[in-house]
């Protein structure tokens, strides 16, 4: 994924008109024909480059903040699920999840529980871990500093300073489950003054669709992780763990949905019930199915509100993971389907991302990840 970038000038225009972040005209012609208009129009092509920009560090913010409570999340339900046991196993799952073998055996070489929670914590070498994500937020923060509140600055500066302040003390086995729970508060902060204090023109759309593309895609991760982790610890298959309800108890804690899920069910866990009400719970906020419904909603604004007319990709790719969606949600079989559904809606993600890259930000998903790569190891 990518920190936001200079963007070429070509082609800016179509992409987002300068209006629909500043009040006023901007097209007002008084110093006439010839040199007044090419004027007036080199000025329209920068404004339009830097208001590209802006659409993309709030789309790359929201996301990384985004990304970074959930790893806290991901991470703090991995502490309080396998605290009393040491198998390396259970940590592995995680690495996997994102494939990181390779990087964390060249740099650590030790599976430990500790270890694992440095490299996804506080490794700056890491460019997935929350310290470089939250690094990226600051970044794209400090491009948006012309839009933003000054406390919105300051909630992402201060949670920023913290956590590269932690030291090993804050993650061994005692306290790890603390700190994440502290990083994923901070997290919520962030994007608590963020909802309370922006202004609601196509930038907001832009954050909006960040944090619901990263939510859905964090929700599959997070689901996908633990069912697979049991079944590696208990040497089942997917269908078979579910019969653990405190390991879905644990995993409704870790999505802030085990009272919410009580509102629709009482009595015992059931697992089918749970795994659906994550995946397609219309009123949960963290639901597949509420992500997507949010993603389509944010594109209709961009394209009838605020005239952004080059959504037509990305709506598609949103309809078919809808498709998907609606498909899954009748599949009597789908937990024993879990892995290859939840690779189905990240690649719809990733397609999504890379589409509104082309049509907005000057650049698909593939360039921006790579580039990432390189900034972060030079923070």
């Amino acid at each position: 994924m990518g920190t936001a970038r200079w963007l070429d000038t070509r082609g800016t225009q179509r992409r987002i008109d300068h209006c629909q972040f500043f009040p006023g005209g901007g097209h007002q012609g008084y110093l006439g024909a010839g040199r007044g208009h090419k004027i007036q129009q080199a000025r329209r092509e920068i404004m339009t480059m830097l208001l590209s920009r802006y659409a993309e560090a709030l789309f790359w913010f929201a996301r990384y903040v985004e990304r970074s409570a959930s790893l806290a999340r991901i991470l703090n339900v991995q502490a309080s699920f396998w605290q009393d046991q040491s198998n390396e196993e259970n940590w592995a799952a995680i690495l996997s999840l994102y494939v990181d073998e390779k990087r964390f055996d060249e740099n650590y070489g030790t599976m430990t529980a500790q270890n694992v929670a440095r490299y996804y914590i506080t490794d700056r070498e890491n460019p997935g871990s929350i310290l470089s994500c939250l690094w990226a937020a600051r970044e794209n923060a400090r491009l948006l500093r012309p839009l933003i509140s000054v406390s919105m600055w300051s909630y992402v500066n201060v949670s920023y300073n913290d956590l590269k302040n932690l030291g090993d003390r804050d993650i061994d086995a005692k306290r790890l489950s603390r700190t994440c729970e502290t990083i994923a508060r901070r997290c919520d902060a962030i994007m608590g003054v963020t909802e309370g204090t922006y202004f609601r023109d196509a930038g907001w759309r832009f954050y909006q669709l960040g944090l619901w593309i990263e939510r859905a895609d964090q929700t599959s991760r997070l689901l996908d992780v633990k069912v697979a982790q049991v079944a590696a610890q208990h040497k089942f298959q997917p269908s078979e763990t579910t019969a653990d309800p405190e390991f879905w108890k644990l995993l409704l804690h870790s999505f802030e949905a085990y009272h919410a899920f009580q509102r629709t069910e009482s009595g015992h866990l059931d697992p089918k019930k749970v795994a659906n009400f994550l995946m397609f719970n219309k009123s949960f906020p963290r639901s597949l199915t509420h992500c997507i419904g949010e993603i389509k909603n944010m594109l209709n604004d961009l394209d009838d509100e605020f005239d952004l007319n080059h959504v037509e990709q990305s709506y598609k790719e949103v309809e078919m993971l809808m498709n998907e969606l609606n498909g899954a949600s009748k599949d009597p079989d789908l937990q024993q389907k879990f892995h290859g559904f939840n690779d189905k809606v990240q690649n719809h993600l990733i397609a999504v991302t890379s589409s509104l890259g082309s049509s907005f930000f000057g650049h698909g998903e593939q360039s921006v990840q790579s580039e990432q790569e390189q900034v972060q190891r030079q923070a």
